[in-house]
Parts: C-alpha cells; sequence; structure tokens
C-alpha cells in the first residue's frame, strides 16, 4: 500500500524540492515495507539523499514518533514542507512499528545466509547504504539480525534502523524509486490482469448460464459418485527415503470395482510441505473412485526447511531439487505398475493408462515439467540473477535452475494425462516455450493475495502460454498461497503462519479444491463428459461464496492480456 502512493511521482511529477521530499519520505515507507516485509540498535540518524540533495531525520525522533504518534519540532517542520496528510502519518507510523511476529532472529539469520537472502540484500545495498554512498552487505545484513535478536515481540522496521551497525544510514532514493517503480508497475498489472480474468468469466457464465436446479443436479451427481471407503496404505518405493501414503478407493457392500481398475492421481507438495499436507483432497478424491498417492519429496519438505532455520544447512533446496522431484513422481508411477501383477500386491487394481498429477507451488513445477514443460534456458540466463526486487519471490527459487543446464524433455512423463496445479511456479523455468509444449489437460488454480507465488506473472500470463485445447484458470479472489494447503494450521509447523497470511476461509478454499479436482479428473482420465459443466464459469460462479469469490475462464488469450496491460 505504501508504494502505491509515490505512483504519480513515478509517472512523471516533476522534481520541485517541496515534491521531492514529499515523495522521498513516501519512499522511504515503501522501502519500509519492503525491509520489514523480510524482516526486524547502533545509527543515530537517517540521511534521505537524491543525487546533490540530502535531508537529515533523527532516529530517535522516529523512535519518539513511532511511540507517541506525535511529531517531534524537526519532524514538524519537515511535514510543513511535504503536506503529509493524518492518513498518511498514520501509515507511516504503522510502517514502523509493525512486528514481523512469524520469523526469530535465528530465523532471520539463517535466510539471509542462504543464496536467496544473499540476492536479496545485493539489492537492498542499493538502496540502503553507508554514511559514505557505499552500499554495505555486511551491515544491512547485521542490522537485519540483529535487530531482530533485539525486539522483544517481533521484529520492526525501527529495530532495524537502530541495529545498523554505523552512525547513520543513507537511503538513496534514486534506487528506491527505480524498486518503487518495478513494484508499482507489478501492482498495475496484477490489477488488471485479475480484473480481466473476473470480466471474462462473467462473460462466459452470461454465455452458458446454469440455474439453481441443474447445479443442483450436479452436486448430487459428484456426490452420488462419492460412493467408495478410503483405505491407506503405505508404499516403501526403492530410492525414495519416506514411504508414499496411498489413498485407495474400498469398494463397500455390493459394488463392485471397475473392471479396468482405478483411474491414479500422484499429489507433489510445496516447498516445506509433506505427505499430510493435501490428505484432505487424497481423501475426497479416494471417496469418488480416484485412488492416490501422496509423495514425500525429502529434498524439499518440512524437515529440509527445519534444517534450514536449526542452521544445519545453507540452501532452501540443493540445485537438482527441480529434477528429482519429477523423478520421484515417475518412480512412483513405476513402483506402483509393479504391483499391477496377476498376483495383486494391493487391494485394489489401479488403470496405469489414467494417471493425473495433483501440485501446489513448488509442486505446481513439478507437475508441470512431468506434462511437458522443458526449460527455456534463454529466459533463466536472461533473468537470473534477479536485476532488482520484485514482487515476486518465487524468482529467488526458479533461478537456481539455472546452474543445471538444460534437462530437454527427460523430465516429462507420457503417462501423465492430466495436470491440476494450484499457485505453481514455473514462468521463467519454462517460460512460453516450455508451457507450449504441454498438450494434456490442464486446470491452473491462483490466488489474488498470493505473495509468494504472485498470480498474473506466475499463473495468469503462463496460462495464455498453455496450447492445449483442455485449459482451464481458476482464480480465488483474496486466496494466498497457503489457502489451500492442509497442514499449515498443524501444531508445530516448521513457520506458524498467522491468519492473515493464511487468508480468509481456508476452509473454502480447499472444498471448492475437492469438488474442482474431482471434477476434473474425472473429466480427463474417465472421459465422463457428464462433469464438463462442473469445470465452467457458470459452475464456479454458483459454487462461489461471498467470503471467498472465484472466477473461472477457459477463454484467456494472450492478446486479450496484452490488451488489457496497455
Amino acid at each position: 500500500m505504501a508504494l502505491a502512493l509515490i505512483y504519480p511521482w513515478l509517472h512523471g511529477q516533476t522534481a520541485i524540492p517541496r515534491r521531492l521530499w514529499r515523495w522521498g519520505l513516501l519512499a522511504l515507507m515503501g522501502l519500509g515495507a519492503v525491509l520489514s516485509a523480510t524482516p526486524g540498535q547502533t545509527a543515530e540518524e537517517i540521511i534521505i539523499s537524491f543525487g546533490l540533495l540530502e535531508r537529515t531525520v533523527a532516529i530517535g525522533d522516529l523512535e519518539q514518533f513511532a511511540k507517541t504518534g506525535q511529531l517531534t519540532p524537526q519532524l514538524q517542520s519537515y511535514n510543513r514542507l511535504l503536506g503529509l496528510s493524518a492518513d498518511q502519518l498514520a501509515q507511516f507510523r504503522q510502517v514502523l512499528i509493525t512486528p514481523a511476529e512469524t520469523l526469530s532472529h535465528v530465523a532471520i539469520a539463517q535466510f539471509f545466509y542462504t543464496e536467496q537472502g544473499e540476492i536479496l540484500l545485493n539489492e537492498l545495498v542499493q538502496v540502503v547504504r553507508t554514511p559514505a554512498r557505499q552500499g554495505d552487505f555486511f551491515a544491512l545484513r547485521a542490522a537485519l539480525i540483529l535487530g531482530a535478536a533485539y525486539a522483544e515481540d517481533g521484529v520492526t522496521l525501527l529495530d532495524v534502523l537502530k541495529a545498523y551497525p554505523m552512525e547513520a544510514i543513507r537511503i538513496d532514493l534514486a534506487g528506491g524509486f527505480a524498486i518503487a517503480q518495478a513494484v508499482n508497475r507489478a501492482i498495475f498489472q496484477s490489477e488488471q490482469a485479475v480484473a480481466l480474468v473476473q470480466d471474462l468469466a462473467q462473460q462466459e457464465a452470461a454465455a452458458a448460464p446454469m440455474d439453481a436446479g441443474a447445479f443442483a443436479d450436479l452436486l448430487q451427481l459428484l456426490q452420488e459418485n462419492r460412493r467408495y471407503g478410503v483405505q491407506r496404505v503405505n508404499l516403501v518405493v526403492p530410492g525414495l527415503t519416506r514411504p508414499v501414503a496411498l489413498y485407495l478407493p474400498q469398494v463397500l457392500g455390493e459394488q463392485r470395482s471397475p473392471s479396468q481398475g482405478f483411474p491414479l492421481v500422484i499429489i507433489s507438495h510445496g516447498l516445506g510441505g509433506t505427505r499430510e499436507s493435501y490428505a484432505y483432497l487424497a481423501n475426497f478424491l479416494a471417496t469418488g473412485g480416484v485412488a492416490v498417492a501422496a509423495i514425500e519429496h525429502t529434498g524439499s519438505n518440512a524437515q529440509q526447511l527445519m534444517a534450514l532455520l536449526e542452521g544445519l544447512t545453507d540452501a532452501v533446496v540443493a540445485d537438482d531439487e527441480f529434477i528429482r522431484r519429477p523423478q520421484d513422481v515417475s518412480q512412483v508411477i513405476s513402483a506402483l505398475k509393479r504391483t499391477q501383477t496377476p498376483r495383486l500386491t494391493l487391494p485394489v487394481r489401479l488403470d496405469m493408462d489414467r494417471i493425473g498429477v495433483v501440485g501446489q507451488s513448488f509442486g505446481g513445477y513439478t507437475a508441470l515439467a512431468l506434462a511437458g514443460a522443458t526449460f527455456d534456458q534463454a529466459k533463466l540466463e536472461e533473468f537470473c540473477p534477479p536485476s532488482q526486487i520484485s514482487l515476486n519471490p518465487s524468482l529467488l527459487l526458479q533461478c537456481q535452475a539455472v546452474r543445471l543446464g538444460d534437462p530437454g524433455g527427460r523430465l516429462a512423463d507420457p503417462r501423465v494425462r492430466s495436470i491440476f496445479v494450484m499457485n505453481p511456479i514455473g514462468s521463467v523455468v519454462f517460460g512460453e516455450s516450455g508451457y507450449g509444449l504441454i498438450t494434456v489437460p490442464t486446470m491452473v488454480v491462483a490466488g489474488t493475495a498470493d505473495t509468494v507465488s504472485p498470480a498474473f506473472p506466475e499463473q495468469i500470463q503462463p496460462f495464455t502460454w498453455l496450447t492445449t485445447p483442455e485449459r482451464f484458470l481458476l482464480l480465488l479472489n483474496q486466496g494466498t498461497h497457503f489457502s489451500v494447503i492442509g497442514d499449515v494450521a498443524q501444531a508445530e509447523p516448521p513457520l506458524a503462519l498467522p491468519p492473515a497470511l493464511i487468508g480468509p476461509r481456508p476452509d473454502l478454499a480447499q472444498s471448492y479444491m475437492q469438488i474442482l479436482a474431482l471434477a476434473f479428473f474425472q473429466l480427463t482420465l474417465n472421459q465422463d463428459e457428464r462433469y464438463r459443466p462442473m469445470v465452467q464459469a457458470a459452475f464456479a460462479e454458483k459454487l462461489s461464496a461471498e467470503a471467498l469469490p472465484m472466477d473461472l475462464t477457459r477463454t484467456l488469450s494472450a492478446a486479450d492480456l496484452q490488451e488489457a496491460l496497455r
């Protein structure tokens, strides 16, 4: 929000001193949002500079303002020039005092010693400098870590400012404006793209409307076919450290198993997840006659994240995790195929010609690779490492793949017939050329409040690169990166997430995933056309609840998106 306040300046305001310092302080507010988002005692002054022009603000004055909400005489003098409103001052105070409650100083220290943390610091030192106008990587890292260590109730921006290990901090507004301009551009693109998806969904729903009776019939169809029990079995797969959790449809009463066997869906979790992360979805699919295999990728699971936070490793993930993840899935498919012998070693038969994949975040990358997306090496080399701070943190992870070289098509598995991806990453890893190679039916789920894998660059625009005729884009308005993850509220996760980060009504988001994923796989794996209306705009509109609205489109094109962003 603070960054958006400097939007007029970024689009051609004249650089007269009064306006310069007005927007200068607002840019500092924007920088505060960046620093406190990554969070966090010796510096006494902040020097705000733009070329040859400078102003000095005492940190003690900011501290008094943060505590009392009252401007000191020096700040009153500056504000007579700046003309900040009461609302803007209140917002600036919030930037100074809002704590990042979920991150300990140990976790912050560990992150800023990872490759991703160092990339972020190298961008911040273009703005946060020493009094001698030098960017000091180590001073900034010390301020972030020490500020967090001294903070009692969560690190704040003010803690970080006070902990900077020099007599003053210089804020370079030129660098700050460059970052702010890029951030504002990203905000604008996101808003326009989301509005376009919503408009298209409304048009599609109006063109093929659905009355209440038809909607009720579809829900009844879905429910009537959820006639199976669920048997959970652990399967040890050679090469995988953790057993695979199988959720097998269990025939009840006088029912019979389908002669060809049950279709199979494999679930790939995101970074820091486990094989339990989507148990809610696996159980639901199994009751509808879809067998599920939930994998745990040990190189990018909760244990790996905990090792990072405890200082046992300095890498978020190893580079080759981009290779191992799709290979894990292929190994599971091969292992399950070996169980389908005349002497059946599982309680039910599986149809190995009908296989789908569900993936979220890094698991979405995994599913896309299995479906045929290949690396775009030229785009990786162009964008990596990121040239400036952006609103797409997933790039810090994606850019690790640049060191792997091009694996070509060897990550694809032709046995995968459809994919359902939630908050996937891959815009830079695959690019337009990689997405264009996917030919299987694909459902892409995005959240408008996703700050980890933002909707516009990671789902909406890549959706327009898909060439498969069976493609669906589902947008969860107010959905976050964590809305669809089932175990984020567990007792002791690696990082306890506050409700604001999880977003509103994750229960609704997860129920949407259950209904739409089962309908999608009934259509794409079982070729049951009765379910097609359930993956259309009108059904999503009817299913949508006011607490967490959603929109579904099939018609978004690159030309539509380009026109909306013009």
